[in-house]
């Protein structure tokens, strides 16, 4: 099933007609190099510093935080043709000087209004060139505030992979000098696991939609030895890591975007116990098809991600609205980050709704990078979902605010990783 309300897409009017059309090339070598006049002397002796003096900035290498200018209809037509021609994600994001972030977000609705499927596979950089020296000399560009995906220009990176690494590799961030990215997954697979051994519904199959490097499905390998795991991971390098370990023989790994695999399950008539959807971004399309793969009663363990995460971006808080309905931008962004997870439950809320679900929340925390949520499902006849969703749910700035949800931030439990080592999980 569907929305009932159709989505309109964010590019039929905010693109402004600017002339000019950019050129993005298909190989770095065609890339200008931009005026060292137009960089920060503090990133360019950093640089010389480090060995990479002789390296030719493709972006002018400011701090983060920059103030945003407005898409047009040829810049955002080139970026979506370069897209087609699977160029890299990174390559599209020095050719136009935009976080390519916003790039995702801008296509991944572009690709919804067309009918298409987005995907970055085939779009990476990798990280081949990601070795000691460019490590050290990325760490120090990144604590001096030169964004990360600048940095992967520099030197040709995948930028989500330069993303986790810089955060991971921060010795200063987060409880206890841990950083953010290592911290909050820790404590959310201590939910998955606590959660999973209370038993309340015995899982037999288990769909991972972004599994990873396998974390979350030796999670559920370990609580239910005997389950029919399917775990999927688009990324080859992630998914090649995935592979080095021994999984049970009921556990299957594809390594494919989760879209297609959803559809094919569908056309298959498979329905799972558990459904895990942890996306490093967003998961908005998996959301509006995971229903039908539901049975009548499953966990349902989700993620509001990067999205949540980079509320600062205009451009993102846009497409919070095409997405959830929220539409309040008269908050700065700590506001922003304490009220939008209740729409983006509310949004989900009227999907299980509208598919004839309820759900439970069995626990929810509110991280510093993301929203995590772990729902307990159940099938009801359309009456009792409509009524349920009535109680738990209210109109507001163009979404559905939910009202029961009790959403402690991390500070308030992060205890439970204290205790963790005095206490068995499977108690």
């Amino acid at each position: 099933m569907t929305l009932t309300r159709p989505r309109k897409p964010r590019y039929t009017k905010p693109l402004s007609k600017g002339n000019d059309v950019p050129n993005i090339p298909s190989i770095w070598d065609e890339l200008k190099p931009v005026p060292l006049g137009q960089c920060d002397m503090r990133f360019l002796s950093i640089l010389e510093k480090c060995g990479f003096g002789r390296i030719q900035p493709v972006v002018p290498l400011q701090v983060r935080y920059s103030r945003g200018r407005r898409w047009t209809e040829n810049e955002f037509q080139a970026c979506f043709s370069a897209w087609q021609s699977e160029i890299s994600l990174t390559l599209i994001a020095a050719a136009l000087n935009r976080n390519p972030q916003d790039i995702i977000f801008r296509l991944l609705d572009y690709c919804d209004k067309l009918d298409i499927e987005f995907t970055e596979r085939g779009r990476s950089e990798g990280s081949e060139n990601w070795k000691p020296p460019v490590v050290e000399c990325a760490r120090e560009l990144f604590e001096a505030g030169l964004p990360a995906w600048k940095i992967a220009s520099l030197f040709k990176v995948d930028f989500e992979h330069v993303e986790k690494q810089l955060f991971i590799g921060r010795s200063d961030y987060g409880h206890r000098k841990k950083n953010p990215f290592g911290i909050n997954t820790d404590h959310k697979h201590f939910v998955n696991a606590r959660i999973l051994a209370q038993r309340k519904i015995d899982v037999l199959d288990a769909f991972d939609a972004f599994a990873g490097e396998g974390k979350s499905t030796a999670i559920i390998e370990d609580v239910f030895p005997k389950a029919r795991i399917l775990a999927v991971e688009s990324d080859q390098q992630t998914f090649e890591k995935s592979q080095r370990q021994v999984w049970n023989r009921s556990t299957v790994w594809v390594n494919q975007d989760n879209i297609p695999v959803m559809n094919s399950l569908v056309h298959e008539g498979r329905h799972f116990d558990l459904i895990d959807l942890d996306p490093f971004v967003t998961c908005h399309e998996q959301l509006r098809q995971v229903w039908r793969l539901l049975k009548s009663e499953a966990y349902l363990f989700v993620t509001f991600g990067g999205e949540y995460r980079r509320s600062f971006i205009s451009s993102n808080r846009k497409a919070i609205v095409k997405r959830y309905g929220f539409n309040n931008n008269n908050l700065n962004n700590k506001d922003y980050l304490e009220i939008v997870p209740y729409f983006f439950l509310g949004w989900v809320a009227k999907l299980a709704s509208n598919n004839c679900y309820t759900f439970t929340v069995f626990r929810a925390v509110r991280y510093a990078n993301n929203c995590r949520f772990w729902l307990r499902m159940r099938k009801e006849t359309p009456k009792a979902a409509k009524e349920w969703f009535s109680r738990n749910a209210t109109p507001r700035y163009g979404g559905f605010q939910f009202e029961t949800l009790h959403l402690p931030r991390f500070a308030e439990v992060r205890r439970e990783l204290e205790e963790k080592s005095q206490t068995s999980l499977f108690q």
